[in-house]
């Protein structure tokens, strides 16, 4: 969910969620809402026709299959009239493919999770278990596989769990690459290291207590990782020649982030800024491992 996850939060504000958009305030999509169900469900939940198996397989509901079959007829309304494309409930409108809200996103995601095992598969071959930080980037890549699996599930089925696991496993991954470079930084100094990890743990478990307090821990963490490794690029660049790919990974990273701040509509209602972003990090990866 990589280190693209802190520079975001460096660069973005914090943004509260909205609760209603223009599309789902509408009356038209009220009213297809109310006829859909009366014509369609048996209840919030169950329908009067089987569905097809994708939704079957993905627990979609009998209301949040009218609320996507009348969200495309809104958006016909709007768009036939002159008018801007609407937002549902805080997002754009997608094509669902297979069942999936965000198909995209989704791909992308897997994509993140495809890069990390490979690339990860290759340093095992390089690298002895011997060396001092191999189990710790072990757990890196442990945390970013486990990240990017909710990744894929989140955009698959927008839910209030599937939610909170995107988010928590997000956070996980910007700990995890500050804990990482820190160690990798303060390895022979061993009290520094219990230090920083004993402060650390204390500050998560009081965040993990309050999930709302999620993102200005990410911002936090975020702003902190993104410093070190600029910091640890120039100190270093002379004597250890490898570390310019950390540098090129946080720079990269940053332009890649830009993406997240340009919203538009989605391109074929496909490829909105956030999967394209995510389909940009997924190269990224190569340029930490190695």
């Amino acid at each position: 969910m990589s280190i693209t996850w802190a520079v975001l939060i460096v660069l973005i504000p914090l943004i509260s969620l909205s609760e209603a958009s223009i599309g789902d305030r509408s009356q038209f999509y009220n009213s297809c809402l109310g006829k859909c169900r009366e014509n369609n469900c048996t209840s919030d939940t169950e329908f009067k026709v089987s569905p097809p198996l994708s939704l079957k397989l993905l627990f979609w509901t009998c209301t949040e299959d009218c609320k996507y079959n009348c969200m495309w007829k809104t958006v016909h309304l709007f768009t036939s009239r002159g008018l801007h494309v609407p937002q549902f409930h805080g997002k754009w409108p997608f094509i669902r493919i297979l069942g999936l809200q965000e198909p995209a996103s989704v791909l992308f995601s897997l994509l993140n999770f495809y890069a990390h095992a490979t690339y990860y598969w290759k340093l095992k071959k390089k690298v002895t278990s011997s060396a001092p930080m191999f189990f710790v980037w072990t757990w890196f890549t442990a945390i970013c596989l486990h990240g990017w699996f909710w990744s894929a599930v989140f955009h698959a089925r927008d839910k209030d769990f599937t939610e909170v696991m995107d988010y928590t496993c997000a956070f996980a991954i910007v700990l995890t690459l500050l804990y990482c470079l820190l160690l990798r930084i303060l390895y022979k100094n061993i009290l520094s290291s219990k230090v920083f990890m004993i402060v650390t743990s204390v500050y998560c478990a009081i965040l993990y207590t309050h999930l709302t307090h999620l993102w200005s821990g990410k911002i936090n963490y975020g702003f902190i990782t993104f410093l070190t490794s600029i910091i640890w690029w120039y100190r270093n660049h002379l004597r250890l020649p490898h570390v310019h790919l950390v540098g090129w990974f946080t720079v990269l990273t940053v332009s890649v982030t830009l993406l997240e701040v340009s919203d538009f509509p989605p391109i074929f209602w496909i490829f909105d800024a956030h999967s394209l972003w995510h389909a940009a990090t997924a190269p990224l990866v190569n340029l930490l491992y190695r």
